[in-house]
C-alpha cells in the first residue's frame, strides 16, 4: 500500500512540477501571417510615379489554399495517435490459490487494446515518448517544396474589370519548403476499478517546432512585355526572386484524454470489451498543442489468446463538437501480440483512420488572366499555372506499427515500437519512433 501511495503522489507531484512554456508566436497562424508580412515588394524610389505595391499580393483571395493547408496542419498535428495507457500486465484472481496471478502471456498492444483488464485493484503507470518529423500531406512533400502557391495581385480602383490596372495581371509564383517536428511525452494512468472496468487517463506534453523557408518569384505576365514598367513590382533585394524564411515552435500540456474500459466476458480464451475515449481541449490550439475541441470515442473490442499468440480487432467512432475544427473519425486497428518467451512479446499493428467531410490538398491547373495593354483597350490572355487548391472527401489513412515490449525484472516493461505511413492521405510521417517504460502493481 505505502508503495503504491508513493507512485500516485510521485506522479502527481511530477505534473505539478512540469514548466510549461508557450511562446507567443501563434504557431496556428505562421504560415498566413509569414506570406502577409514577410512576402512583400519593395516600397517605389523617391519620386516615382508609381504607387507602393508592397503589399499587394498578400490579400486573402490569394491566401486561401495557404489557409486550407494551416486548417489541416491545425487538426491533424494534434490528434496523432497516443499509445495505449492499459498495463501490459493482467491479472485474475484464483480463489484456489487466494491470490492474483497473471491472466495472459503476452504484454499487450502498444496503439490498439484488447478486451483483457488489469485486474481489481491494480494501477499502471507509464510514461513514453515519441518523435514526429512529417514528410508529406496528402501527396504533397512537404521539405521538398511541393507547396505552391500562386499569389494574385489585389483588385485597384477603377472597379475590378478587365484587369485595370493592366499591371494586375502579373503573379508571384512560390514555393513553401517546410520542416514540420513534434515532440510528445505522454504520462499514463490505468487503475481497475473491478475485475471488468479499468479507468485511466493520458496526459501529453507536446513540443512542435515549424521551419518554413519560401521562395518567390515574379511572373510578369502584364509586364514582362513593356520595359518601362518592369519596375512596378521588384523585391526589396531588387531582383525579381526572393527567399523569405520564418520559424516558430511551441510547448506545453496537450489535450487530456479520459479512458475507459468494459468487459463483458470472462473467459481467458477469448474476450469481448467496449472502450471510450474522451479528448479535452486543454492544449492550446492557437499553438499547434491541442484541437479546441472536445471529441468522443467510442469503440468495440475483440481480442483472443491461442497459447502465446494473441490477435486482436478494434473498431470504433469519434465524434467532434466542432467539426468545422476537427471532422469525425472512423477508426479501426487489426494486429496481434506475441509472446516470443515470458519476458519478451511482439506487436505488430495496422491502424486505420477516415476522416469524414475531410479535405484533400493537391495542385490543379488554374487559368489566370492578364492585360499586357496599359494605355489602350484591354488585351486579356490567359495562362495555365499549377495551384494548390482543397477538395471536399472523406478519405483514409493507413500506418503500420511494428514493436516489442520487454519485462527486464519485476513487472517493470519497456517498450519499442515504430510507427509509419502506408499511403500518402493526410499528414504523415515515414517513420515515428516509440520507447516507453511502464510498472504496474
Amino acid at each position: 500500500m505505502y508503495l503504491r501511495r508513493s507512485f500516485v503522489l510521485g506522479f502527481c507531484a511530477l505534473l505539478a512540477s512540469t514548466t510549461l512554456f508557450a511562446q507567443s508566436l501563434n504557431l496556428r497562424d505562421l504560415l498566413t501571417d509569414f506570406f502577409k508580412n514577410g512576402i512583400t515588394l519593395a516600397e517605389p524610389p523617391a519620386g516615382s510615379p508609381f504607387p507602393s505595391h508592397a503589399h499587394h499580393f498578400v490579400g486573402d483571395d490569394s491566401l486561401i489554399p495557404l489557409t486550407e493547408l494551416n486548417h489541416q496542419l491545425a487538426a491533424q498535428l494534434s490528434t496523432f495517435p497516443l499509445a495505449s495507457s492499459a498495463g501490459g500486465f493482467t491479472y485474475r484472481y484464483d480463489p484456489a490459490l487466494g491470490t492474483f496471478t497473471r491472466a495472459t502471456d503476452s504484454f499487450g498492444p502498444i496503439y490498439a487494446e484488447r478486451a483483457d483488464t488489469i485486474g481489481k485493484g491494480k494501477f499502471n503507470f507509464g510514461l513514453n515518448f515519441s518523435h514526429f518529423t512529417f514528410d508529406r500531406i496528402d501527396d504533397l512533400s512537404l521539405p521538398n517544396g511541393e507547396v505552391q502557391i500562386v499569389l494574385k495581385h489585389q483588385d485597384l480602383p477603377p472597379p475590378p474589370c478587365c484587369l485595370e490596372p493592366f499591371f494586375e495581371g502579373d503573379v508571384i509564383l512560390t514555393r513553401t519548403f517546410l520542416k514540420i517536428e513534434t515532440n510528445l511525452t505522454a504520462f499514463t494512468l490505468a487503475y481497475g476499478l473491478t475485475d471488468n472496468l479499468d479507468i485511466g487517463a493520458a496526459i501529453p506534453l507536446v513540443d512542435v517546432q515549424i521551419r518554413a523557408s519560401t521562395t518567390a518569384t515574379i511572373d510578369r505576365l502584364a509586364t514582362g512585355g513593356n520595359p518601362n514598367f518592369v519596375g512596378i513590382h521588384k523585391f526589396p533585394n531588387g531582383e525579381d526572386s526572393n527567399t523569405f524564411e520564418q520559424s516558430g515552435s511551441a510547448s506545453g500540456v496537450g489535450d487530456v484524454v479520459l479512458r475507459a474500459k468494459y468487459r463483458f466476458t470472462s473467459g481467458y480464451k477469448a474476450g469481448v470489451a467496449i472502450g471510450t475515449d474522451v479528448r479535452l481541449p486543454t492544449g492550446d490550439d492557437r499553438d499547434l498543442l491541442g484541437t479546441g475541441t472536445t471529441q468522443i470515442r467510442g469503440y468495440l473490442i475483440a481480442s483472443a489468446h491461442l497459447g502465446t499468440f494473441s490477435p486482436h480487432f478494434n473498431g470504433g467512432y469519434t465524434w467532434s463538437a466542432r467539426k468545422e475544427v476537427i471532422p469525425d473519425e472512423i477508426n479501426f486497428a487489426l494486429g496481434f501480440d506475441w509472446a516470443i518467451n515470458p519476458r519478451f512479446t511482439v506487436i505488430v499493428d495496422g491502424l486505420s483512420r477516415t476522416f469524414r467531410n475531410g479535405s484533400v490538398l493537391q495542385e490543379q491547373p488554374t487559368i489566370f488572366q492578364y492585360n499586357q495593354n496599359p494605355t489602350g483597350p484591354p488585351v486579356v490572355q490567359s495562362t495555365t499555372i499549377n495551384q494548390l487548391v482543397a477538395t471536399e472527401a472523406s478519405l483514409t489513412s493507413w500506418s503500420g506499427s511494428i514493436g516489442f515490449k520487454i519485462n527486464p525484472i519485476g513487472n517493470l516493461l519497456l517498450t519499442v515500437n515504430g510507427l509509419f505511413n502506408l499511403n500518402r492521405v493526410g499528414l504523415q510521417d515515414k517513420f515515428a519512433p516509440l520507447v516507453g517504460v511502464d510498472y504496474s502493481f
